[in-house]
């Protein structure tokens, strides 16, 4: 499954910004270095973070805007099933 998706907020920057527009492609796994959508594990809202590191099943996430990111930093390790997708294409606005 694709998906486009419209970003919100700096967290990402320069990999993208506000107003970009994200290609998610459902089906390919996280692995370190990837950008993948997200379920925030606080409030199950959708975030878009860099894997920095997979252990057994869970991920730890990391915006690229370390200033503007809310991330596993604040909210630790998410679930491997929180991960919703790889983000393959950026198109700016």
């Amino acid at each position: 499954m694709i998906e486009i998706l419209k970003v919100r907020g700096e967290s990402m920057l320069p990999f993208a910004k506000d107003g970009d527009f994200v290609l998610v492609l459902k089906f390919l796994k996280a692995k370190k270095g990837r950008v993948v959508l997200a379920r925030d594990p606080r409030n199950k809202r959708l975030i878009m973070k860099r894997v920095r590191a997979i252990e057994k099943n869970k991920v730890f996430l990391l915006g690229d805007n370390k200033r503007e990111s809310t991330d596993s930093r604040h909210f630790g390790p998410i679930d491997k099933t929180d991960v919703l997708g790889t983000v393959f294409k950026v198109f700016g606005h």
